[in-house]
């Protein structure tokens, strides 16, 4: 026989248990439950992120590696105009420079994540030429940051984008070797993300040559001239009216006005020679049109000096105070990688509208004139010193780089001295070798806030015009 056992609850038990189940029903943690993102089915947020690194057999070649979670497709802007899906491109840019790529990458669930860098793909090479120990190196270099030229021969020269162009004598430059050698030459380029890359090639076989060079001051008809030649034992000159010389530095005096082609030709001991011919202007060559002030000019513009904005500054405004565009710029930009700066502008004034106030020692005054070979111009100005120094024009017959030999550079050189602390006029003529003139101004070392240096009303007087 089977007994069951049966306990009977309470009415009242029950009763506190459906109030118990009704309480917790009701209870709130203060956490709302988990829901993906809509269309996120696995939960997850993507990411995207990507490594460059340029190809060692092809510098134009930038290697791409994707680390993306959950993407199931890849849209790469290599910043170029061109595109690829892939996952990890390998892709060759058609030329050097600095390049925003981005990445976008769409996961599974139809996510976008996307990152971006930068990237300097560049590409470094050079071949050159030899005639005797003077080689010429072509630079076939694209995306170049700057770069420096290593000779072999404890020489070397530099050349910066932020300064400089492919057109400047740095980027592709001549060298004249002073031994047989061989020698090691290299090219070590910076791209813009600031790699560094060389390429070395070996420059033998040279035959040493001799450097024919030569300057020259011309008064009326006479013209003394100055050798500075390398590796020369014996000179040859050619007057270039029928007569020579073997003189070092000889004088020759002309029987009339003229442009003559005055030829050099030295030759070394090893019986090697070359030749150098100059366009030497002698006596008073009557002009055909006037000279022309370049980039401007201090009084060209009106109403306000920051209207002043032309190439007596060495970084002009873009706009005029009108809101126009300006069509002016610095002239020289191995100068302004010196540092030397503009003279500023300032309303104090003789008959202008504005004066050029030199301050600090960086400060100066760099104007080109349009002028012809051999015409003898006149070049007025007033000047206002704070102290008895020296203020130097140096008309300059090329764009130098440096301020090494402004003389050696120079057709003229007119000195400012003992100035009153007044404007006075000043005038002084020069006779240009070269098409372009450079008025180059220089204060004395010691200028600043306490002794400056005015310069007003710069004109240049062409005979006839």
């Amino acid at each position: 026989m089977i007994y069951k056992l049966i306990k009977k609850q309470p009415k009242s038990s029950f009763a506190l248990l459906f109030m118990f189940l009704g309480l917790m029903s009701c209870y709130d943690d203060g956490h709302e439950p988990f829901e993906p993102p809509t269309g996120n089915i696995n939960g997850i947020q993507p990411n995207t992120q990507f490594t460059t690194s340029l190809d060692a057999s092809n510098n134009l070649s930038v290697i791409f590696r994707s680390y993306a979670t959950d993407a199931v497709s890849y849209l790469w802007d290599f910043g170029d105009g061109n595109t690829s899906t892939d996952a990890n491109p390998n892709y060759t840019y058609a030329d050097g420079g600095l390049y925003d790529v981005k990445l976008t990458t769409i996961s599974s669930d139809g996510l976008t994540a996307v990152d971006s860098t930068q990237v300097g793909p560049v590409s470094v090479g050079f071949d050159f030429s030899v005639v005797d120990s003077e080689v010429t190196f072509n630079n076939m270099t694209s995306g170049a940051m700057e770069l420096t030229w290593d000779y072999g021969d404890g020489n070397s020269v530099s050349w910066d984008s932020a300064t400089g162009t492919e057109q400047d004598p740095e980027f592709s430059p001549v060298h004249i070797y002073a031994s047989t050698g061989p020698f090691q030459a290299t090219l070590t380029v910076t791209n813009f993300v600031g790699d560094d890359i060389s390429v070395t090639k070996n420059i033998d076989n040279l035959v040493l040559s001799t450097v024919p060079d030569f300057t020259f001051n011309v008064n009326k008809l006479t013209v003394d001239f100055t050798d500075a030649s390398l590796l020369a034992v014996s000179h040859l000159w050619d007057f270039g009216d029928g007569n020579t010389s073997t003189a070092l530095n000889p004088s020759h005096t002309y029987a009339v006005d003229g442009s003559y082609d005055v030829t050099l030709t030295t030759t070394n001991a090893s019986g090697v020679s070359k030749s150098k011919t100059q366009i030497v202007p002698v006596g008073g060559i009557q002009a055909t049109v006037a000279a022309v002030i370049e980039n401007g000019d201090i009084d060209g513009l009106t109403g306000h000096k920051d209207d002043n904005n032309d190439a007596w500054e060495v970084d002009p405004p873009n706009t005029l105070k009108d809101g126009s565009a300006s069509p002016y710029t610095w002239a020289n930009a191995g100068l302004k990688a010196l540092g030397k700066k503009a003279a500023g502008i300032t309303t104090s004034s003789n008959g202008g509208l504005y004066a050029l106030k030199f301050s600090d020692d960086e400060r100066r005054a760099y104007q080109p004139f349009a002028v012809e070979v051999g015409v003898e111009y006149t070049i007025s100005m007033w000047v206002r010193t704070e102290t008895p120094d020296d203020f130097t024009i140096y008309m300059l017959n090329n764009e130098v780089q440096d301020e090494s030999d402004l003389a050696g550079n120079s057709d003229e050189v007119f000195v400012v001295s003992g100035n009153a602390n007044t404007y006075t006029e000043y005038t002084f003529t020069f006779i240009p070798t070269t098409t372009t003139a450079v008025f180059y101004a220089v204060p004395f070392s010691g200028v600043d806030g306490s002794s400056e240096v005015y310069l007003d009303d710069i004109k240049i007087e062409t005979p006839g015009f």
